[in-house]
């Protein structure tokens, strides 16, 4: 017999769930109950899930606390045969009133379950007093709609809630048991947990970046360090060694990760400083550079060494490390190279024609005699590296900041802050709009030469395609053209790494462990799964790391459960944007104060000013702490 009652709906023929290759016979969790097999004890596993409610309550309420201990006591007491089938009746009746007083979604929505089977698989249960279960394999877990969505799993519940409370630095050390990086990630991460955020079906999501970087900031202000696990000399003088190729997002979080267990790691980076794209492909207003600089600093306090201006595949290789004693490698590169156009005129050297990513690396590193000059920019692309380009356009003395893009504002993949905010700064946009040739004179940029568009059939990526308009030819005068429509790896060093396969399209393949096709050799990031989110990079470095640990140390590699988790819960839909949530909205968020646009637009100057401490607090008080609980089994049925 399958049965599904999930999420409020009843489903059925669900489809089937497995967990690292294993069959599931049933699965109880805060969306209702799903049993895909006769093979699933229910009382047994009930019994169970009681058990990780009470593990995971925070204990802040008495009827989620006490009642959670008094379901559990009752489901035993029917295993064991101490109990009757009357007991059924108290637990539901229990379930009731903890699901209608518990404070946060752990005590709310987690007993609904127990509810549901009752009601429904009563004689199920009643069949089951007095048998206790033998060698039932059941797991727990505890996820959340933002956890699930934020690619490292932050306990953002958590977090959030040590904010409201004023405990700031232990809410910034729960950050940092994952991410060495929370003043970065705070200003420029693309906050996917804030989309899956249950607020926002009431109102409006919690502003988890922006808490993030409340946290790391205020512990600038009180000119605070955090407690780092440090390796002098000594302790480095038996320890393994590590290199890592890159001291982007990834390279400095599996740095990080891999120095706290004792490794001797060595960072080599082929640009100037550290930061990756995060330093030279992000603009000084959005991450201040020394933001950078203080929790790259961290890692050198702990232990870790840099070595700049050293590129793999022109200055070093990687049989040069694997010879000065490197017992693995991490290849974190990024995506350093742009995507062409393919409109007439671009593979011309026309001065003025300057790709988005070079554009902003030279602004960045202060290499102003490399950016080209004029009135007028023109900037084709709809994601946050172009309009990072706009941006810049003003602060590097253009008057005139154009945006070309050849779908519908509603389609621009950018962040919608940032678009407005160049809006706000006077940028131009031109929607459904794309460039056909590149006009020049005398080998210097004259203009953009365009095609109205209009948008046809969805495509792969889902958005409506543009089709353009024939006779629509128009052009826009310009001193600068600078294409953002893209970025990818640099192939020519990725199809040097002997032993290391890669894609067609230039990406370097790797396993479920990172590992790539030669052995000892990790990578994650960008140059794995090409162009990403930089909370992505951070998570791929984090978990390379605890592989490479597993590597060195002689185990054996093999799934993480938190990957295995992750692949599973995702199945279940934790984040429901037509959920129902029964408790008043109405309270929004607190505004994020901005440098005035014509004023800030002129420097470099950090655009947003953040949270007070009281913003802070209350902003954080708007989390609905949605913590979900999930319980799962194997059947007879369950196996590899």
């Amino acid at each position: 017999m399958k049965y599904s009652y999930w999420n409020h709906r009843l489903t059925k023929d669900p489809e089937a769930l497995e967990y690292e290759g294993r069959t599931v016979s049933a699965v109880l969790g805060w969306g209702g109950v799903k049993i895909f097999d006769d093979s699933a004890d229910l009382l047994a596993l009930c019994a169970e899930y009681a058990r990780a409610m009470q593990h995971y309550s925070c204990g802040q309420c008495i009827p989620c606390r006490s009642g959670s201990a008094a379901i559990l006591e009752l489901f035993e007491g029917l295993l064991d045969g101490s109990g009757s089938e009357a007991d059924l009746d108290t637990i539901a009746s229990l379930s009731s009133t903890i699901s209608k007083t518990s404070m946060c979604q752990i005590g709310q929505s987690s007993p609904g379950v127990f509810t549901h089977i009752i009601e429904n698989f009563r004689q199920r249960l009643v069949s089951g007093i007095g048998k206790v279960a033998s060698g039932l394999e059941a797991r727990s877990v505890l996820t959340a709609p933002c956890m699930q969505a934020c690619p490292i799993h932050l306990d953002i519940p958590a977090y959030v809630e040590a904010i409201a409370k004023g405990r700031f630095e232990e809410a910034l050390e729960m950050i940092r048991q994952k991410l060495p990086l929370p003043g970065v990630l705070g200003r420029i991460c693309v906050r996917p947990c804030e989309f899956n955020c249950r607020r926002g079906v009431l109102d409006e999501p919690i502003q988890i970046k922006h808490l993030k970087r409340f946290v790391a900031d205020y512990e600038i202000t009180r000119g605070n360090s955090p407690v780092m696990d440090t390796l002098d000399t000594e302790d480095l003088k038996d320890a393994k060694k590590v290199a890592i190729v890159g001291a982007g997002p990834a390279g400095l979080t599996a740095a990080h990760f891999l120095v706290r267990k004792g490794y001797d790691v060595t960072v080599f980076e082929m640009l100037s400083e550290p930061g990756g794209m995060a330093a030279v492909g992000i603009p000084d207003y959005r991450l201040p550079r020394e933001i950078i600089t203080r929790e790259v600093g961290y890692l050198e306090q702990m232990g870790v060494k840099f070595v700049y201006n050293k590129a793999l595949g022109a200055q070093f290789v990687l049989e040069d490390l694997e010879k000065e004693g490197f017992k693995a490698i991490f290849v974190g590169m990024g995506c350093h190279c742009h995507k062409s156009m393919r409109v007439e005129g671009e593979d011309k050297g026309y001065k003025g024609f300057v790709p988005g990513v070079y554009f902003l690396r030279n602004v960045n590193l202060g290499l102003m005699d490399e950016v080209p000059t004029g009135r007028k920019m023109v900037v084709v692309g709809g994601g946050n590296v172009a309009i990072d380009c706009v941006r810049t356009a003003f602060r590097v003395g253009f008057e005139e900041a154009h945006l070309v893009y050849r779908r519908s504002r509603t389609e621009m993949p950018a962040d919608d802050v940032e678009i407005n905010d160049a809006e706000a700064e006077g940028v131009q946009y031109h929607f459904l709009t794309a460039p056909k040739r590149i006009l020049a004179k005398d080998g210097k940029v004259t203009g953009l030469e365009c095609l109205k568009m209009e948008l046809g059939e969805p495509d792969e990526s889902g958005r409506r395609r543009p089709v353009p308009v024939e006779g629509s030819e128009f052009v826009i005068e310009a001193d600068v053209i600078v294409p953002a429509i893209g970025q990818e790896g640099d192939i020519s060093c990725i199809c040097n790494i002997p032993g290391v396969d890669i894609t067609k399209w230039g990406t370097i393949i790797v396993d479920d462990n990172f590992m790539t096709s030669r052995s000892g050799v990790f990578s994650g990031g960008d140059c794995v799964i090409g162009p990403d989110v930089i909370i992505r990079a951070c998570a791929h470095g984090r978990l390379s790391a605890l592989k490479i640990h597993t590597y060195i140390s002689g185990g054996s590699l093999e799934l993480l459960d938190e990957q295995a988790d992750e692949a599973f819960v995702s199945k279940l839909e934790p984040f429901d944007p037509e959920e129902t949530l029964g408790v008043p909205g109405g309270t929004h968020k607190e505004p994020i104060k901005h440098e005035a646009p014509f004023e800030r637009r002129v420097d470099n100057r950090e655009v947003d000013k953040g949270f007070t401490h009281e913003e802070a607090v209350g902003e954080a008080s708007r989390c609905l702490r949605c913590y979900r609980v999930v319980t799962y089994a194997y059947g007879a049925n369950g196996k590899k």
